[in-house]
Parts: C-alpha cells; structure tokens; sequence
C-alpha cells in the first residue's frame, strides 16, 4: 500500500515511467546509470532491456501501466502532462487493488478516463 512520503524510483510506477517515456532514450540511460533498477517487488523491471521496450509501447500508447511494480495488489494507469512548450510536467494516476483494476476497465476505460482528463489539463495550460 502506498503512503504518503513514501519513495519510489520512476521505474517502478505507472506515473514515473509515463514521465520517462517523454525523455530521450540517452536521458533514461543516465538515470539508470545513476540509479539503477532496484526492485520494490518481484514484479518491478529491473532490466535495463526491458524498461526500454515499455517505453516503447508506452510511447505508442500514450499510457503507461504499473502491475504490482511498485506495491503489491496494487495497478496504476498513468499519462504523461506536458505544457505548451512540449516538455513533460508530470502524469496524472490513477491506482487502486488489482481485483478492481482488470481487464477492459484497465485497459481501455481507466487509460480513455485519464488521456480525456490530461487533455484538458493541457488545453488549461496552453490557453492560461
């Protein structure tokens, strides 16, 4: 469970990899050179490889998915938040257990859910 305070590398979390996904491959490499890819659970990537080939798809998704990565019995859906100039401010998350988080909720109503609710939090910025 997470609690407030609490510290994870941006691998290990939906919001955290979103966020990488927007910087060049070089730029992450640097971060895992520095940090590396410590483990929060069995199911957190912690191969350099890997991390890469998510990014990928999280690039082409426009979503990126925790599954347990970062907390056990917990899943997050994240999309990264950038401003008007193009670079990345943040992501928007959500979490909840993985008995809530399944199937066509998680993959395809949670990420439309959260990409409609970062648009408008973009158009806000751009137009503010």
């Amino acid at each position: 469970r997470g609690r407030e305070g609490r510290h994870f590398h941006m691998h290990q979390t939906a919001a955290g990899k979103a966020i990488l996904s927007r910087y060049s491959d070089q730029w992450v490499r640097e971060i895992v050179d520095r940090y590396g890819l410590p483990a929060a659970t069995p199911q957190t990537i912690n191969d350099e490889a890997a991390l890469f080939d998510e990014h990928a798809d999280i690039r082409d998704r426009g979503v990126a998915f925790n599954s347990e990565e970062s907390t056990e019995g917990l899943r997050s859906v994240a999309v990264p938040v950038t401003g008007p100039d193009g670079g990345v401010l943040g992501a928007l998350a959500v979490a909840g257990p993985t008995h809530r988080l399944t199937g066509e909720r998680l993959e395809r109503e949670l990420p439309d859910l959260v990409r409609s609710v970062v648009n408008e939090v973009e158009l806000n910025l751009a137009h503010s």
